[in-house]
């Protein structure tokens, strides 16, 4: 068993092979205890901080705040170190063994972690709840058969296929925290607002439509975060963020790219505007008249110039995205068709689809400039093909359900933003068959894409799982559903007091590792 002070996911990968991982977590400088708090702008409203039934970002980045992992993510990294396990090893393919530090107690009273916290917070995700509901994220524990219990500190995860994702992704991410069994079990449905954790923050107050308040937790001793309190203060209008931003009574937030130039002048204010690794694209639902005729789908394609619109949306600061993976993220199809507006070809495709023109679709999208320029290119482009496009322009609460459940049946044409995962099977997994009615919009049904997804997850051949990779990107090419458009830029403001910490997509953020300056 190796014991150096941090481990990558490459000693890892390497491990499935043969080599066994196990680190130390270094004790870090020690922060200052000043009463100090920090003030976050978040974009949409926090709706479930139950790790199994997290809603989006939102959500996680909160979680990953207030609960433990086995193996955490370094400040500002993609690269991993030791949480809340003393040791990790992957003793096969098949097998990860583990054991956890004593004394990591559980907030309010719950008592000190167990290996049984850790195999009911694992084994969560393949159980459906009390009310039937099984978690959206269930994929990401879709290798594990169980995890065996040794004794009160150590365990195994046993797996029925090698998972490579599970280092990349899940170990490290929002589903592998661990969570008290006795609190879920007390608490209910109340742990959804009121979670139990033994992380660096525990959730002081959870109000509805404003936000939520973070508040160190005296009894996790492995680091002290700089800030006593983290308030959370929902704002979903981007120019009320920004002045929020300008008065300090924000100090953090997301940009849009336009205002970000603005403010990069203004004193105090610190801008940090990067490339991004979200994927965003025109989507189309497949199972509705007209749009579930495929001539009608490539008729559209062929009527949109995904260079104007990009650069309607993100004025010159984004690049145009041909496939789902950007540049830079393993399974990249680099060879992908790059469609150029061809309006004779799309009154060709809608001449011979049989479908009555002029036809009118509704584009479905979020209230954000970027989004909004973009449809209102979108929506001159297709009327000279004979397409009237009306324009439903939606608040975050309302937008992000609006694919979902019976809402998503009715569904037609909407812009959609995904965040990238560095794991290519996770970024695929969201438009399996058995996300229609969640996170699928499309309602793409194809048995032979989540063939592929379920082999490339399991590959632990690098070269071979890149192809099956690109092959997923093929299929979703050819259904002509999707119409990529870019994988933006991101851009964050923040006070010149605070140094922030968020990984290299710039979605989510580390609130334990935001430091006062």
């Amino acid at each position: 068993m190796l014991t150096s002070t941090t481990f990558t996911r490459r000693s890892i990968l390497a491990g499935l092979a043969g080599v066994a991982g196990a680190a130390m977590l270094p004790g870090g400088p020690v922060w200052a205890q000043e009463q100090r708090s920090l003030s976050v702008r978040i974009s949409r409203e926090v709706q479930n901080l139950d790790p199994p039934f997290m809603t989006g970002t939102t959500d996680s980045n909160i979680i990953r705040s207030v609960f433990q992992r086995l193996v955490t993510y370094v400040p500002n990294s993609y690269e991993y170190e030791l949480d809340a396990a003393e040791t990790i090893e992957q003793v096969s393919p098949l097998q990860i063994d583990f054991t956890l530090k004593k004394g990591q107690m559980f907030t309010e009273g719950f008592g000190e972690m167990t290996a049984d916290d850790v195999k009911f917070s694992f084994e969560r995700y393949n159980t459906p709840d009390a009310d039937g509901r099984v978690s959206s994220y269930k994929q990401d524990w879709a290798a594990l058969v169980e995890v065996q219990v040794h004794d009160t500190y150590s365990g195994s995860l046993i797996l029925s296929t090698p998972s490579p994702s599970l280092w990349e992704v899940v170990l490290a991410g929002t589903s592998g925290v661990i969570q008290s069994r006795k609190a879920v079990t007390e608490l209910g449905t109340e742990h959804s607002r009121r979670p139990i954790g033994s992380g660096p923050y525990m959730v002081s107050a959870f109000e509805e439509h404003r936000g939520v308040t973070l508040k160190r937790n005296p009894e996790f001793t492995a680091y002290t975060p700089d800030f006593e309190t983290c308030n959370l203060v929902y704002i979903a209008n981007q120019k009320t963020a920004e002045l929020a931003l300008r008065a300090d009574e924000i100090q953090f937030t997301e940009l849009s790219v336009d205002s970000a130039d603005e403010l990069a002048g203004i004193e105090g204010v610190v801008v940090d505007k990067r490339p991004g690794q979200r994927f965003v694209w025109l989507g189309m639902n497949m199972q509705k008249a007209p749009l579930d005729n495929l001539a009608v789908r490539q008729a559209i394609r062929a009527a949109l110039d995904v260079e104007q619109m990009v650069l309607a949306g993100y004025q010159g600061n984004a690049q145009r995205l041909n496939t789902m993976l950007p540049p830079g993220l393993l399974g990249h199809w680099a060879d992908a068709p790059v469609y150029e507006r061809n309006v004779e070809e799309a009154r060709q495709l809608l001449a011979s689809s049989g479908v009555t023109m002029p036809m009118t679709l509704k584009l479905t999208i979020l209230n954000e400039p970027a989004f909004q320029n973009m449809a209102l290119v979108a929506q001159a482009l297709l009327a000279e093909v004979g397409i009237n496009v009306e324009i439903d322009q939606r608040e975050a609460g309302t937008f992000w359900s609006s694919g979902k459940a019976e809402s998503g049946e009715q569904l037609e044409l909407f812009i959609l933003r995904f965040n990238a995962n560095p794991d290519p099977t996770y970024n695929a997994r969201w438009f399996l068959p058995n996300q229609i009615g969640d996170w699928n919009w499309q309602r793409w049904d194809s048995p032979e894409f989540a063939r592929i997804q379920e082999e490339s997850g399991r590959n632990l051949d690098r070269d071979s799982r890149v192809q099956q990779i690109i092959e997923l990107q093929k299929l979703m090419d050819e259904t002509a559903s999707m119409v990529w458009l870019t994988n933006e830029v991101f851009a964050l403001g923040y006070r010149s007091s605070v140094e922030p910490a968020f990984l290299p997509d710039g979605n989510n953020w580390q609130f334990n590792y935001f430091k006062a300056v």
